[in-house]
């Protein structure tokens, strides 16, 4: 008995009714499941008798339980619940033939919700060496390894897990399911397995697997220090050196990157004069008299300000081994799977923009306590439940409560003078989320080994992709395999014939134990390596610059030079006009250098990939 019942909703429980105008009963149908990408997403077809007149789907109800019941069963059994699409056609013929697609209603929204759970933005405190899982999780999705709209792809949440999304195709419930590994493994062994497996082996990954990963940043640092702190100097020449005296903004050097933010004359004051004895016969009768010199104390201050920045890059590949059997060589033996170019560094992209109103609704925002934005070039966080304003304010009024409190941007750089990345602790989860996704990329490949087989529909009946099976046949290579279900069709033929067909993968690893890392080595998920990483390139010490003492600081001609030449002269005053006080200040140039780009290197350990088949049984071993 098999039959196809419409029900009222899409999680109704399972109660079957065989009485006629509550069931339909069923020609054949086709029940399938098929791993595509990273997504399980199961179908049925039935054909039924055209019931005419009394229509085909009773109060447009729109989802319908496919179940069967056996003589050996002792209750019916649901192979499928599915929602009908599209509308079928040839609806005036003798049959009809409906299609259902394992979907509850609004699945879009719920993948994208499952895939939204996942995704570990730049608010995680990530410390690469914390034993848990959500260290783990951050390392599996790593916002800035994927560019702007990648929440729009729920499946890109997975490209460094060895997992697959999958529909339960009786419950509807969405799961996930490892690439290799299951939970219920069906032991089919010889039976069931009359006519021969098709086994082919395509595209297992080469010997050596590749992943580069591109960082590039601006390395800034702008600020000012104190040139001095409140300095002074005593001159006969005080109205030349303030005239001289330099205003803010002045550089300091030619392109030096240094200028004086401020610099400022706190006071002058009039010291105690002194007498010179004039000598001489240039001044006449006035020879052997004196003269009166007023010196004079400038009291000062200067600030200076830094601009630097340096356009830096760094470039790391990740190499793996395949930890496959030996196969046949190919010319070529490394291949590069991927190349991931980071996001903005410096940048806080994982927070939103403040609107005033939404663009597809164009109905004015509504924030509430905790909403997180950028505006004003600054990030800030909700403060009070409130319709956005119509321009950004952090107060509606003044005496109003506060609309918005400032945070820290989330960059994944938090200091832009930071003259390397990947080896920091946020670098860190960059490079470990390209390792899994390098070993994701080579685990999918390395189930290169795919085998369809039929087996009776009492066996394969309750097969899914959720599942492994074991088959045995004297012509598999080692007479057995074990290999992960990546398609079942489930076959009623009009007339009673029913089959399953299996479609598995399986991966021709070596079965080596996995390795434990060593003293100099780390570990990301399963995958034990290495690392090598020349030190940057620093021609400017960016973190030293806030209190980077002037190279020169000095004064030509103070006071005390003035008056001894004046005292030696014959013409005093003469002579001081000649020698001005002077400061000079000098900074060791701020060199900036073409793109400087600093290489890297990762070798892991092969991983440990499961011995599922033996395409080499001539080397011996089970």
């Amino acid at each position: 008995m098999l039959r196809l019942e419409f029900i009222p909703s899409f999680d109704a429980a399972f109660s079957p009714s065989a009485e006629a105008g509550d069931a339909f009963v069923v020609l054949s149908a086709v029940v399938s499941e098929q791993r595509v990408g990273r997504k399980v997403e199961p179908s049925f077809r039935v054909v039924i008798k055209n019931p005419g007149v009394a229509g085909w789907m009773p109060t447009a109800l729109r989802y319908a339980d496919l179940w069967e019941k056996r003589d050996i069963d002792p209750a019916p059994v649901l192979l499928a619940r599915g929602r009908l699409v599209p509308l079928p056609t040839g609806m005036a013929g003798s049959t009809i033939e409906l299609t259902f697609r394992c979907l509850p209603p609004s699945s879009d929204d719920i993948l994208t919700a499952a895939a939204d759970a996942l995704r570990i933005g730049e608010d995680f405190d990530y410390d690469p060496e914390a034993d848990s899982a959500d260290r783990l999780d951050a390392e599996y999705y790593d916002p800035i390894c994927f560019g702007q709209g990648a929440s729009d792809d729920p499946e890109n949440v997975l490209v460094a897990r060895p997992e697959v999304w999958r529909w339960d195709r009786a419950t509807l419930a969405l799961g996930r399911t490892h690439l290799v590994d299951s939970d219920v493994l069906h032991d089919i062994g010889y039976q069931g397995i009359g006519e021969p497996p098709s086994l082919s082996v395509a595209h297992p990954p080469k010997p050596i697997s590749r992943l580069r990963i591109v960082a590039s940043w601006t390395q800034t640092a702008k600020g000012r220090q104190t040139v001095s702190e409140p300095d002074s100097i005593q001159t006969y020449t005080a109205d030349d050196f303030l005239s001289s005296f330099p205003q803010p903004g002045t550089p300091i050097g030619s392109a030096t990157g240094w200028t004086l933010a401020e610099a400022e004359v706190e006071s002058v004051v009039n010291n105690i004069p002194t007498w010179i004895n004039i000598s001489g016969s240039k001044f006449g009768s006035a020879s052997g008299g004196q003269v009166r010199l007023q010196p004079k104390a400038i009291h000062f201050r200067l600030t200076a300000a830094y601009d630097y920045s340096q356009q830096r890059e760094e470039v790391l590949d990740i190499v793996m081994p395949s930890g496959l059997q030996e196969l046949p060589d190919e010319d070529d033996q490394s291949e590069v799977m991927e190349t991931i170019t980071l996001g903005p560094l410096n940048i806080d992209s994982s927070t939103p923009e403040w609107l005033y109103e939404d663009p597809d609704t164009l109905e004015v925002m509504h924030y509430v306590v905790a909403d997180e934005v950028l505006a004003a070039g600054k990030a800030w966080t909700c403060a009070t439940e409130h319709d956005a304003t119509e321009t950004f304010r952090v107060r509606d009024y003044d005496d109003g409560p506060a609309l918005w409190v400032q945070r820290e941007k989330r960059a994944p750089m938090r200091d832009s003078r930071n003259s390397r990345f990947l080896d920091l602790n946020r670098g860190v989860r960059a490079v470990r989320h390209g390792i899994l996704r390098l070993y994701r990329a080579v685990l999918e490949r390395s189930q290169c080994a795919e085998t369809t087989f039929e087996v009776p529909w009492l066996i394969g009946r309750g097969i899914t992709c959720e599942d492994s099976c074991r088959i045995a046949h004297r012509r598999l290579p080692g007479g057995e395999l074990t290999g992960k279900v990546t398609g079942v069709e489930l076959l009623i033929e009009e007339g009673g014939r029913r089959a399953a067909r299996i479609t598995l993968a399986s991966v021709p690893g070596t079965g080596v134990a996995a390795p434990t890392p060593g003293p100099d080595q780390q570990q990301a998920g399963d995958i034990v390596y290495s690392t090598s990483y020349r030190a940057p390139q620093v021609p400017v010490n960016a973190f030293a610059l806030a209190t980077l003492p002037p190279r020169v600081y000095s004064f030509e001609n103070a006071w005390s030079a003035q008056h001894a030449a004046a005292l030696g002269s014959d013409d005093p005053v003469g002579t001081i006009g000649t020698m001005p006080t002077r400061l000079r200040i000098a900074f060791t140039p701020l060199r900036e250098e073409d793109l400087l780009t600093r290489r890297m290197s990762v070798s892991c350990l092969p991983p440990s990939l499961p011995k599922q088949i033996n395409l080499r049984p001539d080397l011996g071993g089970p």
